[in-house]
């Protein structure tokens, strides 16, 4: 988790990854947000099968810790499992979703247009991005990014990438 400096109200950095999203209109995600609610940093984990709402768990987390995250599907159902290593806890949800199309595999960091990186700061450094247990980086990745030439997402190297603020 990032260690963010609330400088606009309403700002946040969410890190997710999961299935499905970019050809298809559900998903199934999990993963970790901090959310500036005026100049606090409220930090979270959370976990949504869409269209339904997100839900967030009630571990909290903290700027620095380290985080795992995996999207299973298995026998008609996902398994969406956020563990924080740092803490020590993990936070695990198996349910179905109809309709799901399971047509992609996505690690994503986001943040609005409104966001102003602090100067030089690692927003997330992925390592053992795997997807059916293939590197990342040898299943030919779409690299999406957004406008904001201040954010910068490196080249994946098998199973690690990271998004930074420069």
């Amino acid at each position: 988790m990032p260690a963010v400096t609330c400088t606009t109200s309403n700002s946040y950095v969410a890190i997710w990854t999961g299935l499905d999203g970019y050809s298809s209109d559900t998903v199934e995600q999990v993963g970790a947000e901090v959310y500036c609610s005026g100049k606090t940093p409220e930090y979270y984990g959370w976990y949504e099968l869409y269209p339904a709402d997100a839900v967030e768990f009630s571990s909290s987390l903290k700027p620095g810790d380290k985080l795992q995250a995996s999207v299973t599907y298995g026998g008609s159902k996902f398994t969406l499992k956020l563990r924080d290593v740092t803490q020590g806890w993990t936070q695990t949800v198996t349910k179905a979703l109809a309709g799901a199309a399971r047509s992609s595999a996505e690690t994503v960091v986001q943040v609005p247009d409104s966001f102003t990186c602090p100067g030089s700061l690692t927003l997330a450094a992925f390592t053992g991005d795997t997807v059916d247990g293939s590197p990342l980086g040898s299943l030919d990745p779409v690299q999406g990014t957004g406008g904001d030439p201040d954010i910068i997402v490196t080249a994946v190297s098998g199973e690690s990438f990271s998004v930074l603020c420069r």
